[in-house]
């Protein structure tokens, strides 16, 4: 071998152990930098006085599981506003309609009703991968539909009718929220959990001869809406606010159905800490003033109150939306988890005291935040006319529930913690409720024949 030849060799090995060198020294510092990243991220987006442990390692993966789900297309005269009553296009009777959760993976076997009798409806669900033509097919007065889909992302999605014109149907209150849980759960927040809906309505100018509002579509296709609303109702959060607890973490659902408006959420005397845009745990942002939601999209905010006892405003930061409804208020707690006040709703005619023989159910502490927990206890009940036929309610909870009828034949309203309500049963049946903020709360009541 020549000299020149053996220098070139030599030359090339020298090139492969030094790019060796330099390739395992470049691993090793990306690799000290990104478990310093992770250092610093665990210890600034703690919340105040918080230890955030890894999901993974305290809480283990949901099992996928069949959820039967069915929606009812129904008319229904809603609230709006003070002294404001709406003709509204419903599912099931509210606006917006059922909270529907459900767990990565879960495979839903849905069924839509149409009790309508002189209109078409369908649903359209944001967290489905279906065939569109099929299965969102629009079905006639007094029909109904069944299809089974399988959810693949987590997130917090829109639910709404596709009937044409859509904007019509979405703005008469043909919508809600399914919010669909990871595998790897989030960490508890136990300061709170609620969802928020943001949505627009448009009036006619006068109510019709029954009294009530319908949707006015020349507003509808303006985009000049007469209330911005959050969960169906103007500034309902102002006089009854959502009860929080300080320095623990705050979860908040929020989905912006729109039609046309964004939603820019916003939270004075607070900041986000973690913001899951859609809903989704791979889309993480930190430290957040304002939340910019297009029509349809959805997000999970977490986040902390640092001021115990103090008033926190919520809004969206277009406040020409804000000042027609889209304003509440979120009450830090004291810590104290005892309530001081306590009043009494009834429906009863009578009395609003309720009988020595009264069936009490407690609204459990912790319901609020648990999801697995069942809320009521006991959950179900059994209760004879003319001897026991009176439920009293008690919320046990440090934060407002509500206990509100399936068929809509009662509702407490919002109950304030140490809040009873209570309802006088006149007919056998088997009635089921739950809870208006919280989808997990569930309860039966079965009544007897004397």
């Amino acid at each position: 071998m020549s000299s020149v030849a053996a220098l070139t060799i030599l030359f090339i090995i020298m090139l492969a152990v030094g790019g060796i060198v330099y390739l395992d020294t470049a691993q090793s510092m990306e690799s000290q930098i990104s478990s310093l990243q992770s250092q610093i991220s665990s210890t600034s987006r703690a919340g105040p006085q918080q230890t955030v442990t890894s999901e993974s390692s305290t809480m283990g993966q949901m099992a996928p599981s069949l959820r039967q789900i069915t929606l009812i297309a129904e008319p229904a005269q809603i609230t709006l506003a003070s002294n404001v009553t709406y003709d509204a296009w419903t599912f099931n009777g509210t606006v917006p309609g059922p909270t529907i959760m459900v767990n990565q993976g879960d495979t839903i076997n849905f069924t839509l009703i149409n009790k309508f009798t002189d209109m078409a409806h369908s649903i359209d669900f944001h967290a489905a991968e279906v065939n569109w033509a099929t299965d969102y097919a629009t079905v006639p007065p007094g029909g109904s539909k069944t299809f089974t889909f399988t959810v693949s992302y987590p997130g917090v999605f829109m639910y709404h009718c596709g009937a044409q014109p859509v904007l019509e149907h979405i703005s008469n209150g043909m919508y809600g929220a399914i919010i669909v849980n990871p595998l790897t759960p989030l960490p508890a927040a136990p300061g709170g959990t609620y969802v928020l809906v943001q949505s627009e309505f448009y009036l006619n100018s006068k109510p019709g001869t029954d009294g009530a509002f319908a949707g006015n579509y020349t507003k509808m296709l303006a985009a000049t809406p007469d209330y911005v609303v959050f969960n169906g109702k103007a500034f309902q959060y102002q006089k009854a606010p959502l009860q929080v607890q300080p320095n623990q973490l705050v979860r908040l659902y929020i989905l912006n159905v729109g039609p046309s408006h964004w939603s820019a959420f916003h939270v004075i005397g607070a900041l986000m800490d973690t913001v899951y845009i859609d809903g989704d745990p791979a889309n993480a942002e930190h430290g957040m003033q304002t939340l910019s939601i297009p029509p349809s999209g959805g997000a999970i905010v977490d986040m902390y109150f640092r001021d115990p006892g103090g008033k926190n405003p919520f809004v969206t930061h277009d406040f020409s939306d804000a000042m027609k409804g889209a304003i509440g208020v979120f009450s830090v707690g004291t810590g104290n988890t005892t309530s001081t006040t306590s009043t009494t709703k009834s429906t009863s005619s009578t009395s609003s005291t309720a009988p020595t023989s009264a069936v009490h159910v407690s609204i459990q502490a912790g319901a609020g935040t648990n999801t697995s927990s069942l809320g009521y206890s006991p959950d179900t009940i059994t209760i004879v006319i003319g001897v026991n036929n009176t439920v009293v309610w008690v919320n046990d909870d440090n934060m407002p529930h509500t206990v509100t009828a399936t068929n809509k034949l009662f509702d407490s309203g919002n109950m304030n913690p140490g809040d009873t309500f209570s309802y006088t049963f006149t007919s056998p049946g088997t009635y089921t409720y739950g809870c208006s903020y919280h989808p997990w709360m569930k309860g039966t009541v079965i009544v007897e024949a004397s």
